[in-house]
């Protein structure tokens, strides 16, 4: 194990452990948090976070019974639709909530080495161009959040959880909108 501020590590249990604090200083559930200040001035009306008490939210399609989706806040827990991911890459891109620059910036080690990391997401160059971007898998489902600010925005939902493969095909499509 390492020092505190020596190593970067992406840890969910450190994502559960912010939507407790979350939750904890507006004195409200993650879930009606998000609605109330995220999904809802944002027009993002098929997000939501879901814990149960059964495995999905009503209307969403069942995920496979033998892996049914954890119900924890905060390192998951959000089901959402294209249209609202594009929503919320657009959101981001015009500074909508005001949090952007915050959230886009990426993080440093104590000694100054900086990151590829910021809040929540991954901050690279493509094409010689910054791109943000988060993924994310679970049995039989992959999905990819990708925004270039000077291309464009995209989304890879996959049936399917093979992350490099669906980062592969967010790559190709990079790559296309680039051109």
């Amino acid at each position: 194990m390492s020092a505190p501020g020596t190593e970067h590590r992406y840890s969910n249990d450190g994502y559960v452990c912010l939507g407790l604090v979350l939750e904890r200083t507006a004195g409200q559930g993650l879930a009606e948090l998000a609605q109330e200040r995220l999904f809802t001035p944002l027009g993002m009306a098929g997000s939501r976070f879901w814990s149960g008490p059964v495995a999905h939210p009503p209307g969403a399609v069942p995920l496979d019974e033998a892996f049914p989706a954890p119900l924890s806040l905060g390192d998951g827990g959000l089901w959402s639709s294209a249209a609202d991911l594009l929503r919320w890459n657009l959101a981001l891109s015009r500074d909508e909530l005001g949090v952007s620059t915050l959230v886009q910036t990426p993080g440093h080690l104590d000694d100054g080495t900086p990151l590829e990391y910021a809040w929540g997401v991954g901050v690279r160059e493509h094409a010689g161009r910054r791109v943000y971007r988060h993924g994310g898998r679970w049995a039989g489902l992959c999905a990819q959040l990708v925004r270039a600010p000077r291309s464009g925005a995209l989304v890879v939902l996959a049936l399917d959880d093979d992350e490099n493969r669906a980062a592969a095909l967010a790559d190709a499509l990079l790559d296309e909108v680039a051109r």
